[in-house]
């Protein structure tokens, strides 16, 4: 089965393309905000998925403005219907710009196919993303440092106290952090209290990188 997800903004036919052209469609999924022009382009859509007897949710998201807050709503909602074996793609044609973003951002992580769909023909136009996870960029130990400072974030932990947290060498905890650091996943910044130590911080966003 193929589950389609879009952003939708206040033009149908922004969707309707991938609707019509989808293989195998089971499901539609789409986000929009609680504009009212929002909410009648979701009408219009949900009566075209029941004319064609496909099945669809529409999503009205608290913040359309907040990027991490899309992704992040996005991105368990692709999971969870990965994780059930549903085949997916993506129309990123609508919505606020943030919005919009936030769902290309979700698929770069997670090797969504997505499209778009031009504002004056409606043709729909396949976007250049690999499908592949974008955080199998992190070695299994990255990912395992990262997703424990994710995890405490509102702790301060030095190099020396993640390699004890972590049961690794001082030097190995080290190398993870210079290279988590290269890739901007992590800061290394002076401790306010003790100018001679190092705290090591999480980037803001990297829940989406490891969750």
């Amino acid at each position: 089965m193929t589950i389609l997800f879009g952003t939708l903004g206040w033009r149908p036919q922004s969707l309707l393309p991938s609707i019509r052209s989808t293989e195998n469609l089971e499901r539609v999924v789409f986000y929009h905000s609680d504009h009212a022009k929002s909410r009648d382009a979701r009408s219009k859509v949900m009566d075209f998925c029941r004319s064609l007897g496909v099945t669809a949710t529409a999503v009205e998201v608290s913040d359309a403005y907040d990027l991490l807050h899309v992704a992040g709503q996005i991105r368990g909602d692709i999971r969870k219907e990965r994780a059930a074996g549903a085949d997916l793609r993506f129309n990123i044609a609508g919505g606020t710009r943030l919005m919009s973003s936030a769902a290309l951002l979700v698929c770069i992580l997670e090797g969504i196919p997505a499209t778009y769909v031009h504002d004056e023909t409606y043709q729909e136009i396949p976007l250049p993303l690999l499908r592949i996870s974008y955080g199998e960029g992190l070695t299994p130990k990255q990912r395992e440092v990262l997703s424990f400072l994710v995890r405490n974030r509102d702790k301060d932990f030095t190099e020396t106290a993640l390699a004890k947290a972590l049961d690794v060498h001082k030097a190995t905890m080290n190398h993870h952090v210079r290279e988590l650091e290269s890739k901007g996943a992590v800061a290394r910044l002076s401790d306010p209290h003790d100018a001679r130590r190092l705290i090591v911080k999480v980037a803001p966003g990297m829940d989406l990188l490891i969750g």
